[in-house]
Parts: structure tokens; C-alpha cells; sequence
């Protein structure tokens, strides 16, 4: 069977500054030693610039998270490097967008428990209003890679969540 390239990357709950990614490719290839993986920001700028993870592993988890983040990761499948100065053979590449949002997903979940704990903090003024635009915005964002892999959309939505998340006194009466 021939080799097909696939992967996914998830954020372990509860862990949102980590990122496992997962080899689910099927099929076999002899040639291939290694893999090599890249993340990279909607700015262009790496969260991790080719870190090589080794074939028989089938997962790798990179802390590399310090917010929510919409992303485009690159697995490469790779040959042996053929001498100490030369490049290895990629075989195969696939390329995925992710949206990264367990910050903000773990954040909206504690405000949804508040509000069972003390029912009367939605009719506070701006408690829901708030709540319901931190869930827009994340959804938002994912929906902007899922229609349209729009990494900068994503994460425009993305940075409006963690600003209502990061300014919560503000925004949130969670004294009540």
C-alpha cells in the first residue's frame, strides 16, 4: 500500500501552551527516517522552525503556546540525510491550518461555570453581552480557517477573545 501523508494536531485539554501532533498517515515507505515539523504564525514569523521528530514516535508535543493562535503547520516526511553538509530528501509534505484556542476556551467554560454557580450575573449589563462576544470571536476564528484557511482573520478574532479574556475585570462582574 502506497504511503499517504496525514496528520492532526490538537491542544491537550487543560494544557493550552501545548501542541501534539499526531502521525496518522497510512500506508508504508521504506525510505522514510524521520520527520521534521514547522509552525508558523499568521505574521509569518515560526513557533518552531523544523524540529525533527522521530519516525517510529507517532506523537510529538511542542510547549510553545502563550496564547490563542491560528497557525499553519508543516509536517515533512524525510530520507536519511545523505552526508553531515547535506539537506535530507523530503518525500512527502502536508500542510494543514490550525486554530489553536484553548486559552480562550478554557476562559469561557469558567465564565459559563460562574454563571450556573450564581444565575442572577446575566442580568448584570454587561456580563452576557461580553460572554457572547468572546464566543463570537472564537468561533469566528475558527470559522475563518475552516471556510477560508484566512490565518490573519483568525487571528484578528483570536486577539479580540484574549483581549476580553485578559481584561476580564473590565468586563466581567465576576464578583457577583
Amino acid at each position: 500500500m502506497s504511503f499517504v501523508p496525514d496528520f492532526v494536531a490538537i491542544q491537550p485539554f487543560g494544557t493550552p501552551n501545548l501542541i501534539e501532533i499526531t502521525d496518522t498517515s497510512t500506508g508504508s515507505d521504506s525510505n522514510i527516517v524521520t520527520r521534521r515539523v514547522f509552525i508558523t504564525k499568521a505574521d509569518g514569523s515560526a513557533i518552531v522552525d523544523g524540529i525533527e521528530w522521530n519516525y517510529p514516535d507517532m506523537a510529538i508535543t511542542l510547549d510553545v503556546l502563550t496564547k490563542d493562535t491560528a497557525c499553519e503547520v508543516i509536517v515533512e516526511w524525510l530520507d536519511d540525510y545523505p552526508s553531515p553538509t547535506v539537506d535530507p530528501i523530503i518525500l512527502y509534505t502536508k500542510i494543514i491550518m490550525y486554530g489553536f484556542t484553548e486559552y480562550n476556551e478554557m476562559f469561557d467554560y469558567g465564565l459559563t461555570q460562574m454563571l450556573t454557580a450564581n444565575p442572577l450575573l446575566i442580568n448584570d449589563n454587561d456580563y452576557f453581552p461580553h460572554k457572547s462576544d468572546l464566543r463570537t470571536s472564537i468561533d469566528s476564528g475558527n470559522q475563518a480557517i475552516i471556510y477560508a484557511q484566512d490565518l490573519f482573520a483568525a487571528q484578528q478574532c483570536y486577539d479580540r477573545a484574549t483581549n476580553l479574556r485578559l481584561s476580564s475585570q473590565y468586563y466581567f462582574n465576576i464578583n457577583s
